[in-house]
C-alpha cells in the first residue's frame, strides 16, 4: 500500500516537471521525496472535506427535491377530473314497521303486527306523515341486502353502493326471495302481500340479511330517491319452525315454546319427569310453589334465565275460564294458572284481603288441595260469576262476626245457590 502512494506521487511530480521543461532526472534528484506522515495527512484532510461537504449539502438536497416532488404531484393531479360529488337526496322510500321475527324460510314475510309489509314514500327526514305521491306512479323493486351494509352505520350510500350489496341465489337454487317482488307505489303507498325466502342466511360471512327497497330502474325519471332498509336479521331453515318460541305463548303450549327451555332439552327433560309438560303447568307451579319450580330447573338456570322464562310465561292470555274446588265451608274459585280470583261464601264472593288471618290460612290449604287435584275442579263460565259478583251488596273490607259464625255452621257451598 505505502508503495503504491509513493509510486503514484512520483509519477506525478514527473508529468508536472516534464510541463515546466524540467528535466524529470534532474528533478527527481533535486526535489526531495514527501514522507509518508504527509501524505497520509493529506488524504485524511481530503475526505474530512468531503464528509463535511456531503453533511451541509444532504439536508438542502432533500428539501429541494421533496419540493419539486410535491409541487410535481400537485400539477398532476389538479389536472385529473374530480370526482362528482354525491346528490343528497330530498325523497325516500321507508318501511313503515319493524320486521316480524324470527323469520323463517317458506314462511311469509310480515311485519311485527303480523300486517304485510308496507313501504311508503316520504320526504327525507320527514317520517311517514308527508307521503309523496307521483305521477306515473313508480315501480318499487324489493331485493335481500348484506347484513354488514351500510358500514359503519353510515347512511349516506350512493346508488351504486346499494346496488353492489345486492344479494343473488347461491349457484343451483332458487330466486332468494319469491313472491311480490316488484310493486307499485299508488299514491306513495304499497303493500306486500306475499314475499317469502328460499334459502336461509347462514352461508354469507355476516350470517344476516336485511331487505331493501329500491325504485325500479326505467320506471322513474327525475330526482334521486334514496333507498330502503330494514333492520338486520337471521333466516332460519323452515324445519327449525317446529321449534321456536311463541311469543306470546299459549297456556295449551308445550313447556318448550318458552324462553331457555330447548325441545328435549335438560330443562324441557327435568319437567316432563316432574309431570310440567305444558306452559300452563309451568305457570300453576310457579304460582303455587315457584321455589319447588326452581328446584326442577335446577342450578343450570341462572337468575337471569329464570326472569327471561317466568317473564315470557306470564305474557300468557290465561282467557276467561275459571274453576271452582269446594271445601268444607267455602269454595275458592281459581283463574286456569291456579291464581285466587276469590272465595264463596254462603253466596257472597270475597277477595283474599278480606278474609280473617285464620280463614285465609284454611284457604292456603285449599289452594294446595285444589293444585294436586286439578282435574277434579268445576270449570264455569267466568263472565257469569262476574255478573253474580257485581250485582251483590256493597261490603265493608272485612268479614263481620256474623259472617264469620256463618261459616262455621254453614255446609258447603253450593255454587248453583248464586245461579251460576
Amino acid at each position: 500500500m505505502h508503495a503504491w502512494i509513493k509510486t503514484r506521487i512520483e509519477a506525478r511530480d514527473l508529468r508536472v516537471d516534464s510541463q515546466n521543461g524540467v528535466d524529470p532526472a534532474v528533478a527527481r534528484r533535486t526535489t526531495p521525496s514527501p514522507s509518508f506522515s504527509s501524505v497520509v495527512r493529506e488524504v485524511m484532510v481530503g475526505t474530512s472535506m468531503q464528509k463535511y461537504v456531503c453533511s451541509a449539502l444532504e439536508p438542502v438536497l432533500r428539501r429541494v427535491v421533496r419540493e419539486e416532488v410535491d409541487r410535481r404531484l400537485t400539477h398532476h393531479l389538479g389536472q385529473l377530473p374530480r370526482s362528482p360529488q354525491p346528490q343528497t337526496p330530498s325523497l325516500q322510500l321507508i318501511f313503515t314497521s319493524p320486521l316480524s321475527l324470527p323469520i323463517f324460510t317458506r314462511g311469509k314475510i310480515k311485519d311485527k303486527d303480523d300486517n304485510p309489509l308496507q313501504i311508503q314514500l316520504v320526504r327525507c327526514e320527514s317520517g311517514p306523515s308527508s307521503i309523496i305521491s307521483l305521477e306515473p306512479p313508480p315501480r318499487a323493486e324489493i331485493v335481500v341486502l348484506d347484513g354488514d351494509f351500510p358500514f359503519n352505520h353510515d347512511d349516506n350510500w350512493t346508488p351504486k353502493e346499494f346496488s353492489s350489496h345486492v344479494l343473488r341465489e347461491r349457484k343451483g337454487k332458487r330466486p332468494l326471495l319469491v313472491g311480490e317482488c316488484r310493486v307499485t307505489l299508488r299514491e306513495g303507498v304499497a303493500s306486500i302481500q306475499e314475499l317469502e325466502f328460499t334459502d336461509n342466511s347462514s352461508w354469507i360471512r355476516s350470517r344476516n340479511f336485511r331487505l331493501g327497497a329500491r325504485v325500479s330502474p326505467g320506471s322513474y325519471e327525475g330526482v334521486r330517491i334514496k333507498e330502503a332498509i330494514t333492520e338486520r336479521f337471521t333466516v332460519l331453515d323452515h324445519r327449525g319452525e317446529l321449534n321456536k318460541k311463541h311469543f306470546p305463548p299459549s297456556l295449551h303450549d308445550r313447556v318448550w315454546r318458552l324462553k331457555n327451555i330447548a325441545k328435549n332439552g335438560k330443562f324441557d327433560t327435568r319437567l316432563a319427569l316432574a309431570g310440567i309438560t305444558t306452559v300452563q303447568d309451568f305457570l300453576k307451579l310457579s304460582v303455587v310453589n315457584q321455589q319447588r319450580l326452581r328446584q326442577i330447573l335446577g342450578q343450570g338456570m341462572s337468575e337471569r334465565m329464570w326472569n327471561e322464562t317466568i317473564t315470557h310465561a306470564t305474557t300468557c292470555n290465561v282467557g276467561d275460564e275459571l274453576y271452582l274446588y269446594h271445601g268444607e265451608f267455602s269454595t275458592v274459585v281459581f283463574n286456569p294458572i291456579c291464581q285466587v280470583w276469590g272465595v264463596m261464601v254462603n253466596g257472597m264472593t270475597y277477595a283474599l284481603e278480606q278474609l280473617t288471618p285464620q280463614h285465609a290460612i284454611d284457604v292456603q290449604m285449599l289452594i294446595q288441595e285444589a293444585y294436586q287435584n286439578w282435574n277434579q275442579l268445576e270449570e264455569i263460565d267466568g263472565a257469569s260469576l262476574n255478573r253474580a259478583t257485581e250485582a251483590q251488596p256493597s261490603r265493608s273490607s272485612v268479614m263481620t262476626p256474623d259472617e264469620l259464625q256463618g261459616i262455621e255452621a254453614s255446609p258447603s257451598t253450593v255454587p248453583m245457590e248464586m245461579g251460576l
